[in-house]
């Protein structure tokens, strides 16, 4: 039966969901605000690091600071950390932004 199958799904344990989250949290600041490589006038704050429950992939949990009604989003840690082409140059997705 499909249903059983999936009821019987192996997942990780805590423990090691919690060690890739403290992981995570070595690459990404949460309570921070980063600048997105397309939208540079808007503040990103970073609120947490998540796991998706589904495919135990590590998201980062942000808004955009820049608009106070602004939905939470989640986006993958490895979409996060990625460097992608923009304007003919390779430039991160997101940059931490210095604190003044």
């Amino acid at each position: 039966m499909i249903l059983e199958g999936l009821i019987n799904m192996t997942h990780i344990s805590h423990d090691e969901l919690n060690k890739k989250i403290a992981e995570a949290a070595e690459l990404v600041n949460v309570g921070a605000i980063y600048k997105h490589y397309k939208y540079p006038e808007r503040d990103y704050f970073v609120e947490k690091i998540a796991i998706q429950e589904a495919t135990e992939k590590i998201c980062v949990i942000y808004h955009d600071a820049s608009v106070s009604s602004s939905p939470s989003f989640v986006r993958d840690l490895d979409s996060w950390l990625e460097t992608v082409r923009w304007e003919g140059k390779m430039v991160p997705r997101f940059v931490l932004t210095p604190i003044a």
